[in-house]
């Protein structure tokens, strides 16, 4: 019977270990520069540009030695407070699927979803971006049910 593989990048956030798929995971980019967001969640960094496009940064940890640039639902986002301790291919272990081995360790995915709506929730709305609008710019924010308009 052949052993089942999996590709992607295993991350230590402290003391726990956590798997990237390579379906998720584009690249491993050095740390960047962070422009941080007024209003944004505790857990969003910022925003930093990566290959040409701006992402949002979002933070797993205190580690600051790299960022995993992932997809999530479509788009761009930047993880850093993880280690990234390999890449490569991994055994899938039968009794956890979902899980891969690293070193006889059964190591968990890395739930980007819930990261990213960890950093959702965490945004103190009214402040910035929700509320602001331009003049003539789109409908009104009163037209939008949970925002107020900022005049300019």
């Amino acid at each position: 019977m052949q052993a089942h593989k999996r590709g992607g990048i295993v991350l230590r956030v402290g003391p726990s270990l956590f798997f990237l798929p390579a379906s998720a995971a584009v690249r491993v980019a050095p740390n960047p520069r962070v422009t941080p967001v007024p209003g944004g969640s505790p857990d969003l960094v910022g925003v930093a540009m990566h290959e040409g496009t701006i992402v949002p940064v979002v933070s797993l940890g205190p580690a600051r030695a790299e960022m995993v640039v992932c997809q999530h639902a479509g788009e761009a986002v930047g993880l850093v407070g993880a280690n990234v301790v390999r890449t490569g291919v991994f055994d899938v272990p039968a009794e956890a699927p979902e899980n891969v081995d690293y070193e006889g360790t059964s190591v968990p995915p890395l739930d980007v979803a819930a990261v990213y709506a960890r950093v959702q929730a965490g945004a103190r709305p009214g402040r910035w971006g929700a509320s602001y609008r331009a003049p003539g710019s789109g409908p009104p924010a009163s037209a939008i049910p949970g925002t107020t308009t900022v005049e300019g």
